[in-house]
Formats: C-alpha cells, structure tokens, sequence
C-alpha cells in the first residue's frame, strides 16, 4: 500500500507537470489557431537550436571560474587544482543532494547516509574541513554530523566549482580540505534590449526510488532591472536495493528562490532569498533496530544582499552581507510527537573586497575584510551539545602575477575565532569560552607549455577551529544513530598541502593529473570507541597528526569526431601519524572508463543525439583503522542517452540515464550503512529539460 501511494503522489507530480509545461507555454506562444509557427517562432527555435547545440557539445572548453582566485581565470590558468561542473554535465548529475552531483569528479566522492544526503568528500577531507558557499555565501549548516548534509539545492545551479585543498586564505575556518561553491545564475538584465520574461522548467523521474522531481525558473527584465524566481520540488520513495527494499529511506524537498536585482555602467546591485525544507528519513541496521522509523525535519532560508561598485583607477567594491537561519529536528519515531534532538542556529555573514587592477608587481588583486556571528540553540528533549555562539574576524589578500607564460599567486590571512558557550547541567558544562587565532598563506604558479598546455604547482596552509560539537558533544545523536563524545582540549588544526600537476586542453585531448601531500597538525577527526557489535554506534573526537597523500586524474580524447573516450581515477592515503593508525572515511581507489558517442543530427527532429557507456571500479579499502570496516570492491556499469529534439518551435533537452545496469549488489566504503545494507540497485532516471 505504502508503495502503491508514493506512485500514485508521483503520478501526480508528472501530470502537474505536464499541465504546467503547456500552460507556461502557451502563455508566451501566438494564438493557437493557425498551428503555423511564425516567422518569429522559427527564428527563434533556430537560436535556440545553436544554444542546445553549443550547451551539449561533448568537448566544450573548460568553463571560466572565480572561486580560487576571486577574478575570471580559466581553468587552464588557475594554480590551484579545481573542477568545474556546469551546462549539460550538470543536469545530468543531479541529485537530491550537492554529492550527488560532484561524487564523479576525480578527488571527490560523496559520504552517503540515506537518500537526501550526501556530504561531499575531498581528497580524503569532508564534514567542517569543506567549506560549502551558495552563490559566494557561506553556508552555516551543522556539517559536523555524518547525517548533516549541506542545504543547498543545485537544480538551478549555472555551474559548482570545486576547489581541492587548502583554501583558507580566501575562505577562512574549515576551508582546510577544499571549498564548494553552487553558483547562481546571473539575474537578467534587458538593457540595450527589449523588454523580456523567460523561463525554463525541468522534470524528472527516477524508477528506484519511484521519485519526481521538477523545477520551474522564471527570468524577467526591463532595462537595467532584472528577478528570478526559482522553484523546486522533489520526493523518493525506499530506496531498492538490489536484494531487496531499504525502508524508512525516504526524503521530500520543496526549495523556493527569489531574487531581485539592477545593474548600470558602474555597478550593480542584487537581493535574493531562498527557503528550504526537507523531510528525509533515515535508514538503521534492521536486526539491531528493527522497524526503526525516525527521521529529520530541516528547514533552511538564506537572504543575500550583493552590490558591486566601479570606483575608477582600476578599483571594484564588491560587498556581500548574508544571514541563514538553519534548523534540524530530528525525531526517534514517525508518530514521535515530541522533537528528540532540535538544532537551531542562526548565522550573519559579511564581506569587503576591494579589487585592483595592475599595482606595483601585480597584475590584480584583492583585499579583504570578512566577519561572522553564529549563535546555536538546543532545542528538544534530549542534549547534545550546549548553547553557544561564535564570532569570526579576518584580513587578507590575494595577488595575481602574470609574466609571459607565467601565472601565479600569492595570498595571506589573518584570522580570529571567539567561541562562548552557556552553562549546562546535563552536561556537566560551566559557562566557558575560547579563543582561536591562524595566520594562513598560499602561493601558486602555472607555466603554460604551450597553447594547450600548463604545469601548475602550488603550496597552501590551511585551518580549522575547534567547533562546539568537537568540543563539547556528549550524547545519543539521533540522526547518525551514534553515541557522540566530544574533546574540551582540542587545539586549532593546521595543514600544509603542496601538489604539482598537468593540465591538457585542446580540440581533441582535454585532461589533466595531479599529485598532493597534505600534512595536516592536530587533526580533529571522530574515532570509534565503543564494545558493541557495531562500529561505528560510539564515537569520540580525538586528535593527533595526520598526512594524506594521493594522485587523481581525468582525460578526454576525441578519437573520431563522433567517439570520446574518456578515463578518470583517484587514489588517496590517509595516516595518523601519531599511532600509525589509516584515518577513517577516506575513499578507496576508484577508476572510471567511458566513451560516448554522438552525432550532429540525426533526421530533422534530433540535434545531438547521444550515447555513452561507463564502467567504474572500487576497489577495496585495506587502510582501515581497526574499528572500522571494509566491504569487497566492486563493478558498475552504467548507461547513458540522450538528444536535444526539436518540437515545433519549442526544444525539449532529453536525457536518460541507468545507473548499476546489471544491478549488481555492493557496499560502498563511504555509506554510513555499509556494515548492514547494499548501496542502490538499478536506477532508469528520465529528465526533460524545455525553455520558453
């Protein structure tokens, strides 16, 4: 019954979806009658024709990106290994959580606990050492705990960029293991143009999880003055696995944007605001906790206020003021009417960067000035860490050199940290506060070989302050189903990564390898502790040194205009040098081979028409501490099809995936429930992309 009812709650989703699509439509099409598309119409359809052209093309240049230098560089150009995810890669990859559409990048991968959330991991790195920004806004989303999953949608992303490794200079605390930045779409501007209303709407369905998903964005402008709004909403049933259901895995999302904004010759100037809510059940080991039934609330809203302004003589103020308020229910029982453990924490976020053009040395630059307040609330009838606030002030600077087939950068910060938290009888806890400071420092060289070309090198410190859960946490954490105890003597943790790599792009071959050592001081990490049969239900926060070294790659090769090959692998070690113990939670190696076939047309109806193959294999994981556990490796093949097909004067981007064809039975080294449960069986995910 319960499955019949999540088909029939689907079923309805698709069909608003279908009685939306024409409706918007027609709202902005001619008359219906003649069924003759105007002149107007083809001329359109055959811009957007070259669009989806342009947008699907399997060897598109690698997208420009800001999030490592804060100015326009290509990624060719940029010292510091990066990845950018975007246009039609994008939509492919989405998922009901930011891992999800990262997870295939080499370096990264995705620490899955049920459907809905998925944390990315980075090099080995992940929980507070990544730093999750939504457009250039940091986030402050409780990332501490397995179960906490960054809250930010990515349905309506222009593109995620990735930074691996240290990034503190420019993003402070916690930004120790690599950054995640979902850039927004820019807001419309009509200027020099008419008037205009856009829009463009997304649906998809996924057989394993019986799950629709649907997204309608709406662009409109009038000179300089442009909105957005943007709406999202998803649901999963039980996940499948290949040997049965997983129940209690379901997850429901309704994520809402809006944004305002304006722009002139000089300067411009953005407001936007976007509400989240989520439902996501979570899985428990069905022998230990038969018929578990808990699950989380969160509900998330973000409000952003950007301006840029042109102060003449190559100077640019850039200004961005953020507050976020985050809260997490979690309940121990379905009909549970009471909330088992409630975090609230609201957050305001600031920045002033000052950017130049060529001064002395330097080629541009940047200064900085960033501040924080965050203050965190208990809430419900159990307690897991006290109340508390925590305030952040830092200075920096990034320079850009450029000397012929040279480019580098260079950078420092400065950064305090206060942390007070309020007395607690049911911890044991008196009023206490503490104080953390970190210099931090980067530099990075490219050398372009050639055109297509460049050796790139760069070294960075990064760190990450003590946060209140490592500090303090002491108790039953519902949402990873785990005893938690947290360490009051914690120091600030350092790391120094250093890597060199090769970066290829050109018309056939586009790729690029790298390798990495990072030695990371006083490492705060979450160990097991516990005698029970499982091993991960107790854990403490310890700390001791740490190094992580691995290599990671991709490569592209057009071999004949209509096949791309394509190949990609990473491979990282993770040690406590302090007791010679692998850390935990780092991935095993992974290699990914595939090609994809495709061709400019096919008939009058199809642009692009494509296929792909992709084969990936896990191997198993050997370095682990003695608590934790390791299943076999595994194989999986997947599948991939799609085409831009010409409707009329509309264009419809289709898409589809099966993901595990054979529905192969595996566990994954990074699922929280890999001691108890198989990963998820064969997936058919269909997705339709139209504008208007």
């Amino acid at each position: 019954m319960k499955i019949l009812l999540r088909t029939l709650r689907a079923a309805l989703l698709l069909r608003l979806c279908a009685l939306l699509l024409p409706t918007a439509l027609d709202a902005q099409a001619a008359p219906p009658v003649p069924p003759v598309p105007s002149r107007a119409d083809s001329v359109r359809a055959d811009s957007l024709r070259r669009a989806a052209a342009r947008r699907d093309s399997a060897q598109v240049i690698r997208a420009v990106q800001v999030t490592a230098t804060l100015a326009p560089t290509r990624v060719l150009d940029a010292p510091q290994a990066m990845a950018v995810v975007g246009g039609a890669e994008l939509r492919r990859a989405q998922g009901a959580a930011v891992g999800d559409a990262l997870e295939q990048l080499p370096g990264v991968r995705s620490l899955s606990m049920t459907t809905g959330i998925g944390k990315p991991v980075i090099r080995g790195l992940t929980h507070n050492r990544i730093v999750t920004l939504d457009n250039g806004q940091r986030t402050e989303t409780q990332q501490w705990g397995h179960d906490h999953s960054p809250n930010v949608e990515t349905a309506n992303a222009e593109q995620i960029e990735v930074i691996k490794g240290p990034a503190s200079v420019l993003y402070g605390s916690d930004a120790l293991g690599g950054v995640v930045n979902v850039v927004a779409p820019a807001i419309a501007s009509a200027r020099g143009e008419s008037p205009f209303v856009r829009g463009r709407i997304t649906s998809a369905f996924n057989t394993n999880v019986m799950g629709p998903d649907a997204t309608l964005r709406l662009d409109a402008a009038r000179e300089g003055f442009g909105a957005r709004l943007a709406l999202t909403g998803r649901m999963t049933g039980d996940m499948r696995a290949p040997r049965g259901v997983l129940a209690n895995t379901e997850n429901e999302t309704g994520h809402g944007e809006a944004a305002l904004g304006w722009s002139g010759d000089r300067g411009r100037v953005a407001l936007r605001y976007s509400a989240r809510s989520e439902r996501i059940e979570i899985f428990d080991d069905p022998v230990a906790a038969p018929g578990y039934t808990g699950y989380q609330r969160l509900s998330t809203g973000r409000g952003t206020f950007e301006g840029e302004r042109q102060l003449g003589a190559g100077l640019r103020l850039q200004t961005q003021l953020g507050v976020e308020r985050n809260y997490r229910r979690e309940y121990d029982a379905a009909d549970a009417q009471d909330i088992a453990l409630g975090l609230l924490i609201n957050t305001a976020t600031g920045f002033v960067h000052l950017h130049h053009a060529a001064l002395g040395p330097f080629s541009g630059g940047t200064f900085g000035v960033f501040a924080m307040d965050s203050r965190f609330e208990k809430r419900g009838t159990a307690t897991l860490i006290p109340n508390s606030q925590s305030r952040g002030l830092a200075a920096y600077a990034l320079e850009h050199i450029e000397r012929g087939r040279w480019r580098g950068t260079v950078g420092a910060r400065w950064d305090v940290r206060d942390l007070s938290v309020e007395d607690d009888a049911v911890l044991g806890l008196a009023a206490q506060s503490q104080q953390h400071q970190a210099v931090t420092g980067s530099a990075g060289l490219a050398y372009r070989i050639g055109e297509h070309a460049s050796l790139v090198t760069s070294v960075g410190r990064g760190f990450r302050a003590p946060a209140a859960p490592d500090l303090y946490a002491n108790g039953f954490h519902e949402g990873t189903r785990a005893y938690e105890r947290g360490n009051p003597n914690l120091r600030v943790e350092t790391s120094l990564n250093a890597e060199v790599g090769v970066r290829v792009e050109a018309n056939s071959l586009n790729g690029e390898i790298s390798v990495f050592n990072n030695a990371i001081e006083d490492y705060i990490y979450l160990r097991p502790f516990g005698t029970g049969g499982a091993a991960f239900d107790s854990l403490e926060v310890v700390q001791g040194n740490a190094v992580l070294r691995g290599l990671e790659g991709r490569l592209a090769w057009r071999a004949r205009p209509w096949v791309t090959l394509q190949a990609a692998g990473d491979l990282v070690h993770g040690t406590n040098t302090a007791v010679d113990v692998p850390l935990t939670f780092v991935p095993p190696p992974r290699v990914v081979l595939g090609a994809r076939f495709e061709r400019p047309m096919l008939g009058t109806l199809l642009l692009r028409p494509w296929l792909s193959v992709q084969g990936e294999r896990n191997w198993r994981q050997t370095r682990v501490d003695p608590r934790d556990v390791a299943p076999p490796g595994y194989s999986l093949v997947h599948l991939g099809a799609g085409a831009t097909v010409m409707a009329g004067p509309r264009v419809l981007l289709v898409d589809v995936a099966v993901r595990n064809l054979a529905d192969t039975p595996f566990r994954s080294f990074m699922s929280r429930y890999k001691e108890f449960a198989d990963g998820p069986g064969r997936a058919l995910v269909l997705r339709v992309t139209t504008e208007f």
